[in-house]
């Protein structure tokens, strides 16, 4: 027995066909077919990458602080380098879509000590004072674009920081597009179904299926998604508190 049983980009391309009735069983289908689905496929991926919280793509990340460097861009071509926490000699280039969480490590003592490092707003950042001070990072903002994304550090790294401490961030990254036949798609088992039905939703109204049909379709498209969305949150609680920074204490007094 296992719990391991995934299937590949193709078998779930030829799954939706089936479900549209354009392809039979035991029939392959042709390779303009399996292009398009796999477009229609990655393109439903890349909405995926920015609904709900896709946990397995939570990565602790670490960044090599530099002296005097105050923004460090993150994913593309001119990737700052930036390494996957658990395998710190593979470099990572792929976008962060968000940064969840921050603080740096300091190795100045054989007991490492990690310090929470804040994640403010672009406004927040903007009231800053000299963005160019130098010290030990205490707050970040990160910035995404198009193709990369841009993190800035306050205070700039000194020689110190840049020497005896690293910068680790929790981020979100994007869901792996599937370029090849063979290709399992980078989701949890418990997905694949609900890629087959919302990949035979997305088909739908190219292969004109009536409408009666794409309702039901549509119907189970949705259930299936939004059960695993439901089902993919956190397992622990969340408090929230004031945030006293920009205003002042005696507000919140009785």
């Amino acid at each position: 027995m296992s719990s391991t049983y995934t299937v590949t980009r193709d078998q779930i391309i030829s799954s939706a066909l089936r479900k549209l009735g354009v392809l039979e069983i035991g029939d392959t289908p042709d390779a303009n077919t399996v292009a398009n689905a796999a477009l229609s496929l990655n393109l439903f991926i890349k909405q995926l990458s920015v609904e709900g919280l896709k946990l397995w793509k939570n990565t602790e990340i670490i960044i090599p602080l530099t002296t005097n460097q105050t923004t460090y861009i993150l994913g593309g071509a001119t990737s700052t380098l930036m390494y996957d926490s658990l395998a710190p000699t593979i470099a990572i280039t792929d976008k962060p879509l968000k940064v969840i969480q921050g603080f740096y490590r300091s190795t100045e003592t054989t007991t490492y000590i990690d310090t929470p490092v804040m994640i403010i707003s672009k406004q927040e950042y903007n009231t800053l004072g000299s963005k160019f001070s130098t010290g030990t990072t205490n707050s970040i903002f990160y910035s995404i674009k198009q193709l990369n994304g841009i993190l800035y550090v306050y205070l700039t790294p000194d020689a110190n920081t840049s020497t005896y401490k690293s910068l680790h961030l929790v981020v979100q990254l994007p869901l792996d597009d599937l370029n090849s036949s063979s290709e399992v798609p980078n989701f949890p088992n418990e997905w694949m179904n609900c890629l087959v039905w919302n990949l035979a939703d997305q088909l739908a109204l190219e292969y004109g299926v009536p409408m009666n049909a794409r309702q039901e379709l549509t119907q189970r498209a949705e259930a299936y998604r939004s059960l695993l969305t439901d089902w993919d949150v956190e397992s622990t609680s969340t408090f929230f508190t004031p945030d006293y920074r920009s205003v002042g204490y005696s507000a919140y007094r009785s």
